[in-house]
């Protein structure tokens, strides 16, 4: 059996309070091939490997994609999506795409503080991504840059 790795935590004392927060390793939210690696590189790896299609089914149920979304996203056809099997690789332009889905998942659960309250902000409307609701910009290779624009912005103060 391989250890469990403990959980790894950091602690601010500011104004007499002590705040505790944790440390994240690895990459990602959804995708586990890409939690378990230690640097950009393994990323690389992997995302140069393809990323299987069972390793994105979390984020498709999370961000409640149809299949032209997730061909969108893979940058393939709706039949070769529906041809997909578990450990189908869903191929270079896909599993880049997926990967920065999946970074902004996890930058957006950092932000809001868990699944519930992010996915909330993706279902609505934006109006600093001109009233385009997050969750469908997501599965262009611009719409992710935006969306990730945007939780930047609010994560430095700016209202989104």
């Amino acid at each position: 059996p391989q250890p469990v790795e403990e959980p790894r935590y950091f602690s601010v004392m500011r104004a007499g309070r002590r705040k505790i927060y944790p440390v994240h390793t690895g990459f990602g939210y959804f995708i586990r091939s890409l939690k378990k690696a230690e640097n950009l590189a393994q990323v690389n790896e992997l995302v140069e490997a393809g990323i299987r299609s069972k390793e994105v089914e979390p984020i498709i149920a999370y961000l409640d994609l149809k299949v032209p979304d997730i061909a969108r996203a893979a940058a393939v056809s709706t039949s070769t999506v529906s041809r997909w099997k578990g450990d189908t690789s869903i191929g270079l332009p896909g599993s880049n795409q997926f990967f920065r889905i999946d970074e902004v998942i996890r930058k957006g659960v950092d932000l809001f503080g868990g699944l519930k309250e992010f996915k909330y902000w993706l279902h609505n409307p934006n109006m600093a991504l001109g009233n385009a609701v997050p969750a469908r910009l997501i599965t262009s290779h611009i719409g992710v840059e935006l969306v990730d624009e945007a939780l930047d912005a609010l994560h430095y103060g700016q209202v989104m």
